[in-house]
C-alpha cells in the first residue's frame, strides 16, 4: 500500500512512520490484552488472572493473555471493561474535564469510552448523554452501559444535528469520529481492503460536518474531545485545526502525557502508534470554545418522562416502563418531544408495568444502587388515581457453576432457602440477573440477546 505509506509519512514522524509499518509487516504481533475496571463495583481485581497495571490508567491492567471472558461471571456483571489500553486516554484528562455536568459521548458504541467518563465522573455524577446514530450499533451500547451499572445516564439514538439543537447544554463533548480505522489493520483484514485516498478524504469530510453540526450543543468555554482510531493528518491534525479555525476554539495541549512511553506530540493533538506503545492505533486533542452559545435551558411541552416516586423513579408514559435516573428530566424530555423514539434508556431501568405489577428489568439487577442489599421494594403511582404498582424481590448468592448456566438460559433449581418470587442473583457481591422462583423451578429472565452460547 505506498499510497497509505506516503499518506503515513506524511502525518507522522519518521521514526513513527516505521515503528509502525515494521508491525504492519509483522503479521504475527498484536496488541496486549487489557482490562479497565469498574470503580462502581469492584476496588481491586480479584479475577485470577495474571497482570500488571496501564501506567497512564488507574484501574486499568495488562494481561498476560486472552482470558475466555465469556466464561467468566464478574465480565457479565459489569466488573470490567475489555479495551485497548490506546482507548484509556480520558485518564489523562481527568483532571481537565472532571468539573463538567453536562457530558456528551456522540459516537459512543459499544460503549468503551462511556464507561470511562462515567468511572471518572464517578464522584461528581453529572449527566452523561451515550449517543450512537447508527441504529444496529445501538444494542451493544446500551448493554454495557446496564452493565456498568450507574443511573446519571441516558442513551439516545439521534443525529449530531439533533443533538445540536440543544444550544450551550453540555460542558464536555467526546468525539470518537467515524473513521477510516487504519488503527485497526493489524486486528481487522476489513479495514486493510476497505482503505483508499477517497476514503479518507470521504471520513475527514464526514467528521467535519458531525463536528459542525453539533458544535452549538458545546457551551462556550466548553471542551471537545476529537479522537479517531486512525493515522492520517486529514482526519486528524488538519481537522483539529479545521475546528480550531473555523468553528471558534483554542487547541489544549495536555499536562503529564509523559506518563505514556512512545506517545507522539504532534502540532495538533496526540497519536498512539503500535510499536511504540502496546495498544492499537488511537489520535486524540481537545480544544477549548471560544465562539457563542446558547442557554442551557430546555424544555418540552409535554412531559412523556415524569416522577413516579422516591429515589429518581421515572416513568415512561408511552411505554409503562420504570426507570431510576439520578439526574432532572428536562433534557430527555425535550429530546424524545423531537424524536420520540431516540430515548433508548435513561439511568437504570427498573421494570415494566403490566397488569398492576412492575416486572423488574434484566438490567435492574446490575444497578450498582443495589449493592449490599438483601431484599428491595420498588412501588409507583402510575395512573394519578391512587393505585400503587410495586416490585419486590430478595437475593441469593450462587456460585461460578449455577452463574454460568443461569447465563445460558439453563434451568436453574431453587434452593430451599430462596422465598418464592422474584430472586436477584449475586455472584460473588455483584449483582448477575433475575429469576421468578415458582418453587419447583425457576423461570429466567435473562434477555436471549446476552444469553452465552456454551458454559465450559
Amino acid at each position: 500500500m505506498k499510497e497509505f505509506e506516503a499518506l503515513l509519512r506524511e502525518s507522522l514522524p519518521d521514526y513513527a512512520a516505521d515503528a509502525l509499518l515494521d508491525v504492519l509487516g509483522d503479521g504475527s504481533s498484536s496488541a496486549e490484552v487489557s482490562i479497565r475496571l469498574n470503580p462502581l463495583k469492584v476496588s481491586e481485581p480479584d479475577f485470577g488472572f495474571d497482570m500488571r497495571p496501564v501506567p497512564w490508567c488507574g484501574g486499568a491492567f495488562f494481561l498476560s493473555g486472552r482470558p475466555n471472558f465469556t466464561l467468566d461471571p464478574s465480565f457479565h456483571a459489569g466488573a470490567y471493561y475489555v479495551q485497548d489500553s490506546s482507548s484509556m486516554f480520558p485518564a489523562l484528562l481527568a483532571g481537565l474535564i472532571r468539573e463538567s455536568d453536562a457530558v456528551l459521548d456522540l459516537c459512543a458504541s459499544p460503549g468503551g469510552k462511556s464507561t470511562h467518563l462515567i468511572s471518572i465522573f464517578k464522584d461528581k455524577q453529572p449527566l452523561v448523554v451515550c449517543n450512537e446514530a447508527v441504529g444496529k450499533r445501538v444494542p451493544p451500547l446500551t448493554d454495557n452501559i446496564a452493565k456498568w451499572g450507574a443511573n446519571n445516564v441516558i442513551v439516545t439514538n439521534a443525529s449530531a444535528a439533533a443533538l445540536g439543537r440543544a444550544e450551550g447544554f453540555f460542558d464536555l463533548i467526546l468525539a470518537d469520529v467515524p473513521c477510516s480505522g487504519e488503527g485497526m489493520f493489524r486486528k481487522s483484514t476489513d479495514a486493510v481492503e476497505g482503505w483508499s485516498p477517497a476514503s479518507v478524504k470521504d471520513c475527514a469530510a464526514l467528521q467535519r460536518s458531525i463536528i459542525s453540526d453539533v458544535w452549538p450543543a458545546l457551551r462556550e468555554g466548553g471542551l471537545l474531545i476529537y479522537s479517531t482510531c486512525t493515522y492520517n493528518h486529514l482526519e486528524n491534525q488538519d481537522n483539529v485545526k479545521y475546528i480550531a479555525e473555523h468553528l471558534g476554539a483554542e487547541y489544549v495541549p495536555i499536562e503529564g502525557t509523559d506518563i505514556v512511553p512512545g506517545l507522539v506530540k504532534l502540532l495538533w493533538g496526540y497519536q498512539f502508534v503500535p510499536g511504540l506503545v502496546p495498544g492499537e492505533g488511537q489520535f486524540f486533542a481537545v480544544l477549548r470554545k471560544n465562539s457563542a452559545s446558547g442557554s442551557r435551558r430546555l424544555s418540552a411541552r409535554k412531559a412523556r418522562f415524569v416522577s413516579a416516586g422516591g429515589d429518581g423513579l421515572v416513568l415512561d408514559k408511552a411505554k409503562n416502563q420504570i426507570y431510576a435516573l439520578g439526574h432532572s428530566l428536562d433534557f430527555a424530555n425535550w429530546i424524545s418531544e423531537a424524536n420520540p423514539s431516540c430515548v433508548k434508556t435513561l439511568g437504570c431501568r427498573v421494570g415494566e408495568i403490566k397488569a398492576g405489577k412492575i416486572i423488574p428489568d434484566a438490567d435492574l439487577a446490575l444497578s450498582t444502587a443495589l449493592i449490599g442489599a438483601e431484599s428491595a421494594r420498588f412501588s409507583v403511582n402510575s395512573t394519578g388515581d391512587g393505585k400503587v404498582s410495586a416490585l419486590e424481590f430478595s437475593c441469593a448468592k450462587i456460585d461460578r457453576e449455577t452463574a454460568l448456566r443461569f447465563l445460558a438460559r439453563e434451568n436453574i433449581t431453587p434452593q430451599p432457602s430462596w422465598p418464592r418470587g422474584y430472586i436477584l442473583l449475586r455472584y460473588h457481591s455483584l449483582g448477575l440477573g433475575f429469576v421468578n422462583n415458582l418453587g419447583n423451578r425457576c423461570n429466567s429472565l435473562h434477555p436471549l440477546m446476552r444469553r452465552i452460547l456454551k458454559v465450559r
